[in-house]
């Protein structure tokens, strides 16, 4: 206890008198008197880490590249073949809509089309031959306008929406008929925490389970488009349908992000970090004595303070 007494006036002369960078350096690692000698502390090395945060954003599973198709004209349902999910083949019927107004249009036209046709056959003129040619392309269009009401589907697709409608019932031209995209295309979309992301910035993704997913970002937000867009890296969609479910009927996600990354960082736990009015210290065991150094601190991540100024790899901190 006398060895201590001492050296605390010491520490106290010295600062009265002024000093050095180097006398300063000394003074501040003397030994501080806790008046308890026997009081048992933790130790712990300053060493360099590996420090990381990560975020849990809440995200959609959509289609995001989907296309809606409309009827083009007021007219009764005959026929509605599909629901939501249902896989479809290019072509397939999905709704027939009453064309029979279109019924005398068609007549009328064929009527004209063979008239034309008989007398480019009789004839051989020119005139009669771009006559029927003419007939023909008009007679197409009216065909064209009858097939407009029958939606079909313009390739292999899934249905991403489906409407409620009754057979007979009067729809309105450009109501929505049904929404479909290519089966690939699905997407986790997230509108919040935008600047988190990254174009082709790898993350994780979750579905209501523990167990995780990889995606990478595929498209960021630009011209109109609000959401970021995450692909499923190769095989995960289908391991996560497979695992969590129909993840794509729920529609829901959770994108966990790095948010702060720094490698080799040197570290000690942040137990041992202490402030008093305004200086950020804390204290390391040097030759058998506890004494405090002042140190300058980064970002605290999972228990651990990073260090940028006042140790070293390997010194030895108590607390």
């Amino acid at each position: 206890m006398k060895k201590k007494l001492i050296a605390a006036v010491t520490a106290a002369v010295i600062l009265l008198s002024g000093c050095s960078a180097e006398t300063a350096e000394a003074e501040i690692k003397i030994p501080i008197l806790d008046g308890d000698s026997s009081k048992s502390y933790r130790t712990a090395a300053a060493e360099l880490c590996d420090l990381t945060t990560d975020m849990n954003i809440g995200a959609s599973v959509e289609y995001p590249f989907a296309e809606t198709y409309p009827i083009e004209h007021d007219t009764n349902l005959l026929e509605y073949n599909v629901k939501k999910g249902d896989m479809l083949k290019a072509g397939d019927v999905i709704a027939v809509f009453d064309s029979s107004a279109l019924n005398y249009d068609l007549r009328n036209q064929q009527i004209a089309t063979d008239s034309a046709y008989s007398n480019y056959l009789a004839s051989g003129s020119r005139a009669a031959q771009l006559e029927y040619e003419q007939q023909a392309k008009l007679l197409e269009l009216v065909q064209y306008h009858i097939d407009e009401y029958t939606i079909r589907a313009p390739y292999d697709c899934i249905v991403v929406a489906a409407e409620h409608f009754e057979t007979g019932q009067t729809v309105e031209a450009g109501t929505p008929v049904v929404t479909v995209a290519r089966p690939d295309d699905v997407y986790v979309t997230v509108e919040q925490n935008k600047d988190k992301f990254a174009f082709g910035r790898s993350v994780k993704l979750k579905f209501g389970t523990n167990e995780t997913y990889s995606g990478t970002v595929a498209m960021m937000p630009e011209n109109g488009r609000e959401k970021v867009l995450i692909a499923f890296d190769e095989g995960e969609l289908e391991r996560a349908q497979a695992e969590a479910g129909n993840i794509i009927s729920a529609g829901w996600a959770t994108v966990i992000v790095r948010s702060f990354s720094k490698h080799s960082a040197l570290c000690i736990p942040k137990d041992a970090v202490m402030q008093y009015s305004g200086t950020t210290y804390c204290y390391i065991e040097e030759n058998g004595e506890r004494a405090r150094i002042q140190i300058e601190t980064g970002d605290t991540v999972n228990e651990k303070t990073m260090i940028l100024s006042g140790l070293s790899e390997g010194d030895i901190v108590s607390y």
